[in-house]
């Protein structure tokens, strides 16, 4: 089938529109003219679709024939569309419910913009060491460990290990920020893998495929372990600054980004309590709220 406007096959007129509208830029005109800046395109028992409604969808680099086809396909599916939903509202019996739930779901979608532009204003998201600490104190059984945590840094060389006198230099002398740099240096060109972060946290899982289970295993590591030694391929040097298995308590660096996301969930439940109660005793006062059950 193919569509027309004004006795125009649809396919010419989209691409006369995008060719205008490109050399003439956008002028103001009534709505439904043909050399308006928003035509209307089809109707359908009172719905109306016009020009902008499919071009704020036209996907970006689509010209010619290809956007005409795009045109007519749009225009296709949006009148097949609009017969089916006139049949679902002449033939169900259900539309009430329907009606009921769109309402709802109408309702809950502004709350939950409204709600968030007001966390946006009021919500304080700053949170101290202290309160930080405090938190972790109180709910510290919330957190559980499921396997072993630990700090540490870890050179694999591939062997022979090159400039092996460097490395072990620049190992010996700890883990300070510039230390660390050096190492980075090597281990961008020497190294198989490195492990240079002593501030993170990691888990056996993320790591232990690096490290040849005859040497170490998650049971047997412990805080200040220093290891160094070698199998066929590879030279291992492994420093493991603090361990913490699943009997222990997890430390709070740890768990610090769980925590204060609790911590900000609750000033958020609190925050909007707060006002929705405010507003509450506000209309109250102001005898804007009429109450018939009690």
């Amino acid at each position: 089938m193919v569509l027309r406007f004004n006795g125009i096959p649809l396919s010419v007129f989209y691409v006369s529109c995008l060719a205008l509208f490109a050399a003439c830029g956008r002028k103001e005109s009534p709505a439904g003219d043909a050399f308006s800046d928003n035509p209307l395109l089809a109707q359908y028992e009172g719905r109306k679709l016009h020009y902008q409604e499919i071009a704020n969808d036209l996907p970006a680099g689509l010209q010619g024939k290809d956007s005409a086809q795009f045109f007519n396909s749009y225009v296709d599916r949006w009148l097949k569309d609009q017969v089916l939903l006139a049949d679902a509202v002449s033939r169900l019996a259900e539309k009430r419910e329907i009606e009921v739930l769109v309402d709802q779901y109408r309702d809950e979608l502004m709350l939950m913009r409204y709600e968030d532009q007001l966390l946006k204003e009021k919500l304080d998201t700053a949170i101290s060491r202290e309160e930080l600490e405090k938190y972790y104190q109180s709910n510290k059984s919330n957190y559980k460990l499921e396997s072993t945590i630990f700090r540490f840094v870890m050179v694999k060389a591939t062997k022979p290990v090159a400039d092996s006198r460097k490395l072990d230099q620049l190992w010996a002398s700890g883990y300070k920020t510039a230390d660390l740099q050096g190492l980075r240096r090597y281990c961008d060109n020497n190294a198989e893998i490195c492990f240079l972060n002593p501030g993170r946290w990691y888990k056996w899982e993320e790591i232990g495929r690096y490290i040849p289970s005859r040497f170490l295993s998650e049971r047997n590591i412990s805080g200040g372990m220093k290891r160094d030694f070698a199998d066929f391929n590879y030279s291992y040097k492994i420093h493991f600054l603090e361990v913490v298995h699943p009997h222990e308590d997890p430390p709070l660096s740890f768990v610090a980004d769980q925590a204060k996301r609790a911590i900000l969930h609750e000033r958020k439940r609190k925050l909007l309590e707060q006002h929705k109660t405010e507003r509450y005793e506000n209309e109250l006062r102001n005898k804007r709220i009429t109450i018939y059950s009690r």
